[in-house]
């Protein structure tokens, strides 16, 4: 398996890999839209080159850095994908002096854990309007 930082990235493989959990996107200019936003991404490929791990960045640069979409194909989870993809993530965000902000589902909190994420409590509060 290969961890790649900021590979030049293919649209369509991209939301073919999105549709394997239904979250591909349509039309695909929006997620090519998306991805030049990025701040950057991190992919997992295995031996024979397919997309099978996924991670997208938006920060300022400065400060922040928001992680969306980590994402594991369902044929390789739970063969430590998803932690080579954050811990390569952690290491690129700390060389940049990036703080990492995410919000998770509860059921997905004891993974995080494991790279030093923890619930704050230290005044800030998370605001949500979901639509």
């Amino acid at each position: 398996m290969n961890i790649i930082i900021n590979e030049e990235i293919d649209v369509v493989e991209l939301n073919e890999f999105l549709a394997t959990i239904g979250w591909d996107i349509n039309p695909i200019e929006k997620l090519e839209a998306t991805i030049k936003l990025s701040w950057g991404w991190i992919t997992a490929r295995d031996a024979e080159n397919k997309l099978i791990g996924f991670v997208q960045v938006l920060s300022d640069g400065i400060k922040h850095a928001y992680i969306l979409r980590l994402l594991v194909h369902q044929d390789y989870r739970g063969n430590g994908i998803g932690s080579k993809i954050v811990g390569a993530l952690m290491e690129l965000l700390e060389e940049h002096k990036l703080n990492p902000i995410l919000i998770t589902k509860p059921t997905e909190e004891s993974f995080y854990n494991k790279f030093g994420f923890e619930r704050q409590q230290n005044g800030f509060i998370s605001l949500l309007k979901w639509k």
